[in-house]
């Protein structure tokens, strides 16, 4: 990540920020607060890359304003975009869990404000405050969840032309 810039370290900047998505509803603001010390933030100008297809990186961003793209590349290098990311959507959770590479390339396409929080920063977060790093894996889990139901449904009805009902 060495193009992307943080914009604050304080840790209620960061929370308040946190607090402007919907990501964290569900949460009271003493949660929130406290999540700023294990998120930092960053501010991308349009066209920056936040991570290529194949790169070792262990964060899940949260997009707090503007949008990334996320896209595939074919062998013969062709990119296709997959799915355009907004506010309050996360990006790059299946590495932060696996820490497997990127499965996928994230680009801002306009001005986007984010946080992020590293594998170590969660690990810390578990041993400090272990109620709240449970939430966040929760919440976590249930955003791959549904990913993962949405794209079955995807394939299901791009390759049999079957139509469901959610």
């Amino acid at each position: 990540m060495e193009k992307l810039k943080p914009i604050s370290y304080s840790n209620d900047f960061v929370a308040e920020l946190i607090d402007r998505t919907n990501w964290a509803n569900e949460l009271p603001w003493e949660d929130i607060r406290k999540l700023g010390a294990y998120f930092t933030a960053y501010e991308v100008d349009k066209g920056t890359v936040i991570f290529y297809e194949g790169a070792r990186a262990d964060y899940m961003g949260l997009i707090v304003s503007g949008k990334i793209r996320i896209s595939k590349t074919t062998q013969n290098r062709t990119v296709y975009p997959l799915v355009t990311l907004t506010e309050s959507q996360t990006f790059g959770e299946l590495s932060l869990i696996d820490g497997e590479p990127r499965s996928g390339l994230a680009e801002a396409i306009e001005p986007t404000v984010f946080v992020i929080t590293t594998r170590r920063q969660l690990r810390r977060m578990s041993e400090e405050e272990p109620e709240l790093a449970f939430k966040v894996l929760w919440k976590v889990t249930r955003i791959i969840s549904q990913r993962l139901r949405h794209t079955s449904f995807k394939l299901l009805h791009s390759t049999l032309g079957l139509d469901f009902r959610h």
